[in-house]
């Protein structure tokens, strides 16, 4: 299929999905659409344009990074406090959730790694899969960036939200751990987490 085909099939998906994911828990997908909106704004000032012709399929991507969440239960997601160590076993299990619920929704490669992999971390100690380095698909890398920017930045009931520069402080220090670090020095360089850059 063209990019413009893919594209469209994917954004169809996630509007499909996001539907339901709604009805489940809301501000999950006020997340996920403030994470695709940056990650579209970023993607196209990428070194080597590697999205180039397949924005629509990459805001799709990062709109279903955490789909899975349809299988985690509401008192956990909508929990006003910290959560245990087994309330958060249970959010763990979310990428793999993704992955099974895109997987039958016929969604694209692109799409389906974004959602499995955007919990791995630089340094190999994410989850689900351990991955470390560029074993982590490229797409994953960038939505994990503005995943946690984002979370970061949103108010919880047991916690403020942390100002975007603050946020992007966060950013700067996980590189090498958490984050690509040459995804970071680019974003942070060109000023690419932004809502400016989305807009």
């Amino acid at each position: 299929m063209s990019p413009d085909t893919v594209g469209a099939a994917s954004l169809a998906l996630a509007a499909t999905l996001l539907v339901t994911l709604r009805a489940h828990h809301p501000a999950t997908v006020a997340h996920a659409l403030r994470v695709a909106r940056l990650v579209a704004g970023i993607a196209p000032h990428l070194p080597g344009e590697p999205y180039h012709g397949r924005i629509a399929e990459v805001y799709a991507a990062a709109a279903l990074h955490d789909i899975g969440k349809l299988l985690v239960p509401v008192a956990i997601l909508a929990a006003p406090r910290a959560l245990s160590p087994d309330e958060w076993t249970c959010v763990t299990y979310h990428p793999s959730h993704s992955r099974a619920i895109l997987a039958r929704g016929g969604a694209s490669p692109l799409v389906r790694a974004a959602a499995w992999g955007h919990h791995e971390r630089w340094d190999g100690t994410g989850y689900p899969r351990r991955l470390a380095g560029m074993e982590i698909p490229a797409i994953a890398r960038l939505v994990s960036v503005v995943d946690a920017f984002d979370a970061m930045s949103e108010d919880r009931p047991y916690r403020a939200g942390l100002t975007p520069a603050a946020a992007l402080r966060e950013i700067a220090q996980g590189a090498g751990s958490q984050f690509d670090p040459e995804l970071v020095a680019c974003v942070l360089a060109q000023g690419l987490l932004t809502d400016d850059i989305a807009a």
